[in-house]
């Protein structure tokens, strides 16, 4: 039978595993959200460019 030591490291393993698998998710989730972020950004700068150039296009 495991002493409470063995316990308690088992148990701290456990949890660091948690986290470092929580942390890696997170990071993931985070550069995929800045990947939207930026793509949608880029369509409003395309958006407003080509309002620019229509709108030069009738002068």
């Amino acid at each position: 039978m495991p002493n409470r030591n063995d316990t308690q490291r088992a148990v701290t393993k456990t949890a660091k595993s948690i986290k470092d698998g929580a942390d890696a998710m997170f990071d993931s989730v985070e550069n995929a959200v800045e990947k939207v972020e930026s793509a949608a950004m880029n369509a409003v700068d395309k958006t407003a460019d080509a309002i620019n150039r229509a709108t030069d296009d009738e002068r």
